[in-house]
């Protein structure tokens, strides 16, 4: 993956995620602002290297081919905020948390000592 990339996943690609060693999977919908700017903002700090290893992430809810993942996480229909993050280690979820910045995404990132 290059520096400057954030995946796009689905049901077929979110095991690239979250079975990733260090992952941080973006929920998101087409039409939230506050989702584009988040990724603008994951996007630099991707590029000046902050992330280091860390798997980025972006599942978009309101897209074909998320089906089985929302049917596998019911509580999703409580998440009242997006963008959503979740930080995976090696496939367990250790973190989740309403995204607000990248640089808090950071900081939940270094919390769990992914970098």
């Amino acid at each position: 993956m290059s520096a400057t990339s954030v995946l796009y996943v689905d049901d077929e690609t979110v095991d690239r995620v979250i079975g990733a060693r260090h992952g941080a999977l973006v929920l998101a919908k087409d039409d939230c602002d506050n989702c584009a700017a988040y990724e603008t903002q994951i996007r630099r700090l991707h590029e000046e290297g902050q992330f280091g290893d860390l798997v980025i992430g972006k599942i978009v809810l309101t897209q074909p081919g998320c089906r089985d993942f929302k049917r596998a996480n019911p509580w999703l229909g409580g998440v009242d905020f997006l963008p959503y993050t979740l930080l995976y280690a090696s496939g367990e979820k250790v973190d989740e948390f309403a995204g607000s910045t990248g640089t808090y995404l950071l900081e939940r990132a270094a919390d769990v000592g992914f970098i």
